[in-house]
């Protein structure tokens, strides 16, 4: 490897001694070998600092970067202001990686010189272990590259792939933008939006390389909580602050942010809210606050009723007036 690595895989860990030797292990076997691996423990109370120090000790690859428990959003900015190589790459603690990953990903944003480069991933059991993965030809997948990366990622109505770890970014493209700290889940939202909002072009394969862990422990599977929706409402108005407020669009982008931010409103305040929380006292305790905000981003105008379909505007007007069940029947 040479002193200065070319990619600088951030990989944020809490309490992550049970799925970390497989995590670390699918990056140690990559096929590329030029790559440093930030691992910033966030204020771990198990063995995760102990584990990252052993793989530290056999590959100087590995760097070990300890903090006060911050949160995803911090542990991975810390790894930004750490990292030394031209390109960036983000991992979770419990999924793994291809072993052609950065292979695939370093061959892709150099030939086709683009700021970004994208590729898929595969859902796998708690109990998934990596073993005899399919080699590829690299230069066989069928790549396609945009050079309206922000407006592609709209075509679709729902929007596009925010996972950040499904790419490889050019440091260069991307300085300055930071993940929101204080926002989990939803950080990746906010990130993927700011940084296809200031790159160039983007290139992207649909093969999976990387799976992702189905993990009980996973914040996607800890159910609809009062945290959950906290932080989706304050993603929204981050978005709304940045990119509507700020005046950054305009025309046909604009409408398409203002659709997507009512609707991301609306999934997780009402849609989710009301179906996915179990606890009748937490679930009335999240909608109350869903209502109190709801009010006030529909007078301010980050929440537009008029963009939603009929039946969930007619969902929206019969949750504000705490018509629930009726609302749920709608949503």
């Amino acid at each position: 490897m040479t002193s200065s690595p070319r990619i600088s895989l951030i990989v944020s860990l809490y309490n992550a001694e049970k799925y970390l030797r497989p995590c670390l292990d699918s990056v140690k076997n990559q096929t590329f070998k030029d790559f440093e691996c930030l691992c910033v423990n966030d204020g771990s109370k198990d063995n995760t600092a102990d584990i990252v120090k052993e793989y530290a000790a056999q590959d100087a690859r590995f760097k070990l970067i300890t903090q006060e428990n911050g949160g995803c959003s911090a542990a991975r900015n810390t790894g930004l202001k750490n990292a030394v190589a031209p390109y960036i790459a983000l991992l979770d603690q419990d999924d793994m990686l291809h072993p052609q990953a950065f292979e695939t990903l370093i061959y892709l944003i150099e030939k086709y010189q683009t700021d970004v480069a994208s590729f898929s991933f595969v859902e796998v059991p708690d109990n998934f272990v990596l073993q005899n993965p399919p080699h590829y030809d690299v230069s066989t997948f069928k790549a396609r590259v945009s050079n309206t990366p922000f407006q592609d990622f709209f075509t679709r109505k729902k929007g596009g792939q925010v996972e950040v770890w499904t790419r490889l970014y050019n440091k260069e493209a991307i300085k300055g933008i930071e993940f929101p700290v204080g926002v989990q889940p939803a950080e990746d939202t906010i990130f993927t939006l700011k940084v296809l909002d200031r790159i160039k072009n983007i290139v992207t394969v649909e093969d999976n390389l990387l799976y992702y862990r189905d993990s009980s422990t996973s914040v996607m599977n800890m159910g609809k909580t009062k945290r959950y929706v906290e932080s989706h409402l304050l993603a929204g108005q981050i978005l709304y602050d940045y990119f509507v407020k700020g005046g950054r669009l305009q025309g046909q982008d604009l409408e398409n942010m203002r659709f997507f931010i009512t609707r991301l409103f609306y999934k997780t305040c009402i849609s989710q809210a009301l179906r996915r929380i179990p606890d009748a006292a937490l679930r009335q305790e999240v909608l109350a606050l869903s209502r109190q905000k709801f009010a006030e981003f529909e007078q301010k105008q980050m929440f537009l009723p008029s963009k939603l379909k009929f039946k969930h505007r007619l969902a929206y007007r019969l949750f504000m007036n705490r018509y629930d069940t009726l609302a749920r029947f709608f949503a």
